[in-house]
């Protein structure tokens, strides 16, 4: 797999490249094929690294409510998270940080059980983070303007005791709202505080934006690569119907980047279709014309606000 992985890549970054109108004069595009515990330990190094601030600030206190904790920087991990089987890590280092990840075996194993779609399945998956890597290295900006996103939602991040226990007491509606209406957002609500909320909700944007785009660009750049799109969507659809996507669903965070998805790529597909690449790229022009939470869900308004159209 490593070497068809490698074989294939020059071909799928110049399609990346040629469909996105991003990234032309970046050098080509590398890629690791790793196993789980590599995977593991690529985000261990990038969470630490983004965490040091609140790690600090804990260490001042004496005690703090490691079940609120929990919530609130699962509903941060939820927003950064990617699927595993494969990943553009994040360069929240700085510019020129992130890497492509492919995880060889969940890629495998997906490939066992949807065979007929298999090599679609590598490509399509590596067309995906391609994106990624492109959306990034090509906007340098971008990667300051996240990494400033999780300092705000940290440097919010409620670590006093007595705040904590406050909390607790309304924790068990909170949670009984959000599995009724498959929406997080009354859970986050009440563990974040206001300011993590409004960094949610930009983030929430930035991220549909990411994550819609690359899901447009698998399945729209795929002349000549991919055979069977279509049987590549069904084929990844299938993973989130299986008793482990289903208990993973469960954790704060998760459905929030299922959400980034499924209306991400609504968002994205329209853009597209009024105002062209370029359009859509107004995007990533500059922070200001990041499409806001409310704005994924309409893009005609996000479209008249940047583009004027």
């Amino acid at each position: 797999m490593r070497a068809d992985v490698h074989a294939e890549l020059p071909g799928i970054d110049a399609a990346a490249r040629r469909y996105t109108d991003l990234g032309h004069d970046l050098p080509d595009t590398t890629v690791s094929v790793v196993g789980r515990t590599a995977w593991v330990r690529a985000n261990l190094d990038v969470v630490a690294g983004a965490f040091e601030p609140l790690r600090e600030r804990l260490e001042q206190r004496a005690t703090a409510s490691s079940r609120a904790l929990g919530l609130q920087l699962g509903g941060l991990l939820g927003l950064l998270s990617t699927k595993v089987l494969g990943q553009f890590v994040l360069p929240l280092a700085g510019a020129g940080t992130g890497q492509l990840l492919v995880v060889g075996p969940n890629v495998l194993d997906l490939a066992d059980e949807h065979g007929g779609v298999a090599d679609d399945i590598r490509r399509t998956v590596v067309l995906h983070e391609v994106t990624h890597r492109l959306q990034f290295d090509a906007n340098p900006w971008l990667g300051d303007h996240l990494r400033g996103l999780v300092e705000r939602y940290l440097q919010h991040t409620r670590i006093d005791g007595n705040q904590l226990a406050e909390l607790l007491p309304r924790l068990p509606a909170a949670v009984a709202a959000a599995r009724e209406t498959g929406d997080l957002k009354p859970l986050l609500e009440t563990v974040l505080t206001d300011d993590q909320v409004e960094v949610i909700d930009e983030a929430q944007g930035l991220m549909s934006l990411l994550e819609g785009h690359g899901n447009a660009t698998m399945y729209g750049a795929t002349e000549g690569l991919v055979d069977d799109p279509d049987g590549v969507r069904e084929a990844l659809a299938s993973r989130q119907g299986d008793v482990a996507s289903k208990i993973l669903t469960a954790v704060a965070g998760l459905e929030l980047k299922r959400r980034q998805y499924r209306e991400g790529e609504v968002f994205v597909r329209h853009v597209l279709d009024r105002a062209g690449t370029a359009g859509l790229n107004r995007a990533f022009s500059a922070a200001e014309h990041l499409p806001r939470g409310a704005e994924i869900a309409d893009p005609d308004a996000w479209l008249e606000r940047v583009n004027g159209v």
